[in-house]
């Protein structure tokens, strides 16, 4: 049995001219001396997305973003529900009530020296009520002004229009009337559909006849008032 050739530098098999290192079983590809072997080139990367060479599989891309919608929701879809019109409507019946009360009646009861006290109670009394009557009256319109605005709200919604103006902005009516409901409605329904003016023209509308007719009421008022003094004086 052959003695094994101790580790060490020997002249390399393939080039004289240089030294291999022998690790005692087999050849290594230290080199020493001459030229050394080039070493082998790096493979190159594959490209982003394609397939590895060395067969490892690409990570794929990452999936784009949808780039979320910022334009109207429904374009052209017309606004005009009935329920904003009814919504409207009943903000407005309240002003009528001042009509339904008694007032000359209760300027006379409260006047008239020749009453008699139980009379003049009587009628106040009277007075009292109606005013209880038309308060009701007024606090079950503006209930069914915001009923009639979650209706419209959600017919809206129906009709494609994807963020309208929210029907609970509708409680400001308790404070404010419906102005908040409206003027909110009007601006989303714009930029969700390029259309919807036409209800708060209506509402403006309604607006200025209760001024009007307040005012006339009020001036008619004053005048019977001052009559009635002028009667009085005599």
């Amino acid at each position: 049995m052959s003695t094994p050739t101790p580790a060490g530098w020997y002249p390399d098999p393939a080039d004289p001219s240089r030294t291999r290192w022998w690790d005692g079983a087999q050849w290594t590809e230290n080199v020493s001396g001459g030229q050394p072997p080039a070493a082998p080139a790096a493979p190159a990367a594959p490209a982003y997305g394609a397939s590895s060479a060395a067969g490892y599989p690409a990570y794929p891309s990452a999936p784009a973003y949808a780039t979320a919608a910022t334009g109207p929701s429904a374009p052209g879809v017309s606004t005009d529900t009935v329920w904003a019109y009814l919504a409207i409507l009943v903000s407005f019946l309240p002003v009528l009530s001042v009509f339904f009360i008694d007032w000359n009646g209760m300027l006379v009861a409260s006047m008239a020296p020749v009453y008699s006290e139980s009379e003049v109670m009587s009628a106040m009394g009277g007075f009292v009520a109606q005013s209880l009557l038309i308060s009701v009256f007024g606090y079950a319109m503006l209930a069914l002004s915001i009923v009639f605005s979650w209706l419209d709200w959600r017919e809206l919604k129906r009709r494609g229009v994807a963020r309208p103006f929210h029907w609970a902005y509708s409680f400001f009516a308790l404070l404010v009337s419906i102005t908040v409901y409206i003027i909110g409605r009007t601006v989303v329904v714009k930029r969700e559909t390029g259309k919807g003016l036409t209800v708060l023209w209506v509402w403006i509308a309604s607006v200025v006849l209760a001024i009007v007719i307040t005012v006339i009421w009020s001036v008619n008022f004053f005048n019977q008032m001052m009559l009635y003094m002028q009667y009085m004086s005599y």
